[in-house]
């Protein structure tokens, strides 16, 4: 019997700048959303939040359409308590914002998670609740070592479906190069190259997925 070549999981990541958007905008892009999620965020009061938010459903509605799904697809969106947020459609995403950048992360052929953080002062050291002794003694006092050790913990957690801060110490990150270990298995984590300011990182179960990623300007999400 001839075995057929096994196919490689493809993901693609689109990132964008934070933007901030009109009232009217902001209305347009809220009314694409299910009334649940809509209601959700119409509800907090941090309009930076909520503009963050809304960019992250337009770099998934991108994602989207190359695929060929209409832009209602968007209204099949489900945030559940707990979980990874949800598409009625064959195919897995993920979503992250911080400081001045915004990224969505898409599958068609596997579980996928997706983080990115804006290098700050913090290290390794304020959270040793999360990272290990190896984990910490590598990071040191580098901002972006630690931010390197965090988002791989936190793609790996999202493509888990376990995403919070309870599963983040158990994500070892010290597994191999871009490996992490994790819910018994090891996981693939990619860093993104988000520029001096940013470090983000995007994890898949299959260990040898091709992952592309591409950088969109503000007005490619109209």
């Amino acid at each position: 019997m001839r075995l057929l070549p096994r196919r490689l999981m493809s993901v693609s990541v689109l990132s964008t700048c934070e933007s901030e958007l009109s009232p009217s905008l902001e209305c347009e892009w809220l009314n694409a959303l299910p009334p649940a999620r809509r209601a959700q965020i119409g509800r907090w009061p941090m309009r930076r939040d909520r503009h963050r938010s809304l960019v992250a459903s337009r770099l998934l509605l991108a994602q989207l359409r190359r695929l060929g799904h209409p832009a209602g697809a968007l209204a099949t969106l489900h945030y559940p308590p707990r979980s990874r947020p949800t598409l009625e459609l064959p195919l897995q995403f993920s979503l992250s914002h911080c400081d001045g950048r915004v990224v969505c992360a898409l599958s068609t052929g596997g579980p996928v998670g997706v983080d990115v953080e804006a290098l700050g002062s913090l290290h390794a050291s304020d959270f040793a609740l999360y990272l290990n002794a190896a984990e910490r003694a590598w990071a040191g006092l580098s901002a972006r070592r630690f931010c390197a050790v965090w988002t791989r913990k936190e793609a790996v957690a999202k493509a888990a479906g376990t995403a919070g801060l309870p599963s983040l110490p158990a994500v070892d990150t010290t597994a191999g190069p871009r490996r992490a270990a994790f819910a018994g298995q090891l996981w693939r984590t990619e860093p993104l190259a988000l520029g001096a300011g940013h470090v983000g990182h995007v994890a898949t179960a299959d260990l040898d997925a091709a992952v592309t990623l591409e950088h969109l300007p503000a007005e490619a999400l109209l």
